[in-house]
């Protein structure tokens, strides 16, 4: 991995922008939510991964809400980038 990997992720300004409108009376405080149009990419996304992220020790609780942040934010649905993003970004996504 070069140095430019290494990099903690940031949102981008319209990722940010994005989130905002994503976080409602009835979310996880201060997380973004996937539309209900997207739950059920979360949702697979969150299965796929589960398997490499909790030998690393994430929780299933932890899991789904990273799942949930990703797919809100329209980082992907490759399961491959989001365990990485997830390994970066442990206790650091909004």
């Amino acid at each position: 991995m070069g140095r430019e990997d290494q990099r903690p992720w940031r949102p981008s300004r319209s990722s940010r922008a994005r989130a905002g409108e994503k976080i409602g009376d009835t979310d996880d405080p201060g997380h973004p939510q996937p539309d209900e149009a997207e739950v059920e990419s979360a949702r697979l996304l969150e299965n796929d991964a589960r398997g490499a992220l909790r030998v690393r020790g994430f929780s299933d609780e932890e899991i789904r809400r990273l799942a949930d942040e990703y797919v809100a934010l329209d980082l992907g649905e490759d399961t491959d980038e989001f365990i990485l993003w997830a390994i970066r970004n442990r206790g650091e996504a909004h």
